[in-house]
């Protein structure tokens, strides 16, 4: 996306900017518009407005420019400044009190003498958002421009999920499975996870299939209507068939990957409920046999990943179980 206010810089995986409320002159920056979060449940309507896997891209005209971002957040948090694909040394904190980033080229970087860089480009400056906290943008100054396409990546997988797909307990937004996924198969990647809040609904499926800006797609479906969104099989049976084919009819040509849910606590304990874990797996694999469309295929979520792979509370991967699942699923795509 490109904002008028601010053309010498992209802005990756944001679809809309509002003004801040915590901040004067400021826009905050969301992942889907106002009026598709109008029509979700209201924990996905804040969800989407929190700016997971998005970014603030340029490019210094000259090796040597300087140029300076100004950022805030309604809360403590911090963002990562890559260069192309290199990670920075350690994060930034910013908060409600708006920091401007001053940001050059790093030297060793001007002087590399491969191509063999990874997905971008190394002069693509690409600050980094965490799912935590909102965050906004104040102004840029400097010498930049947008990053031209064959600085990125050439191809986007889009990722529909819960907070799992948003990394919840991931250490950073670049160690989630969809980075690991968009890394091993040099995609961009463009991240709709809804933290407890996947719920399969219509104007969420209606809005990713406007998109035109993606060529291929997976959606986990769905821990949050398994698990806390009360919803029994054959509602998320409903629900599911009617996401996957909005979806799959409006891009034909585009591979979608629906993934059953990842193994996790109802499938491995004394109090667990494995046979609603079991009906939801085989209620998503009969979506997908059943559609009419044959660019849509089924993932066993629960192959994806060892239990090993969870954190303590058996249901969110950690570091090694995003990780696996990236390699997994980025083979099978």
């Amino acid at each position: 996306m490109k904002l008028e206010k601010y053309p010498s810089v992209s802005l990756h995986n944001v679809a809309e900017a509002v003004p801040a409320e915590w901040a004067d002159d400021a826009d905050r920056l969301c992942r889907v518009p106002a009026t598709v979060g109008a029509r979700l449940n209201e924990m996905a309507r804040e969800r989407v407005r929190h700016p997971t896997g998005s970014e603030i891209r340029f490019v210094p005209h000259c090796e040597e420019d300087e140029i300076e971002i100004t950022l805030s957040a309604a809360e403590r948090t911090q963002v990562r400044t890559f260069w192309g694909s290199f990670q920075p040394w350690e994060p930034t904190e910013i908060g409600p009190e708006p920091r401007t980033l001053k940001l050059t080229i790093p030297i060793r970087l001007r002087e590399l003498t491969t191509s063999e860089t990874g997905r971008f480009d190394p002069h693509v400056c690409r600050i980094l958002f965490e799912r935590f906290q909102a965050v906004a943008i104040h102004d840029v100054s400097g010498n930049c421009r947008p990053p031209a396409s064959d600085e990125l990546p050439n191809q986007r997988y889009l990722a529909y999920g819960t907070s799992i797909t948003e990394g919840a307990a991931s250490s950073a937004a670049h160690t989630n499975y969809v980075t690991h996924v968009a890394r091993n198969c040099r995609y961009d990647a463009l991240n709709f996870g809804c933290s407890g809040s996947a719920y399969c609904e219509p104007a969420m499926a209606d809005y990713i299939a406007t998109r035109e800006d993606w060529d291929v797609a997976s959606l986990a479906l769905s821990v949050n209507m398994a698990n806390t969104g009360g919803f029994s099989p054959s509602e998320f049976d409903e629900r599911a068939e009617t996401f996957v084919n909005t979806i799959a009819a409006a891009h034909p040509e585009k591979p979608i990957a629906c993934v059953t849910l990842f193994t996790y606590f109802d499938d491995v304990t004394e109090s667990g409920d494995p046979k609603h874990a079991k009906a939801y797996r085989e209620a998503l694999r009969s979506v997908v046999d059943e559609s009419p469309h044959n660019n849509v295929s089924i993932v066993d979520g629960s192959e994806l990943m060892p239990l090993s792979g969870l954190t303590a509370d058996l249901l969110h991967p950690g570091d090694t179980g995003m990780k696996i699942i990236g390699r997994r699923l980025s083979e099978y795509l």
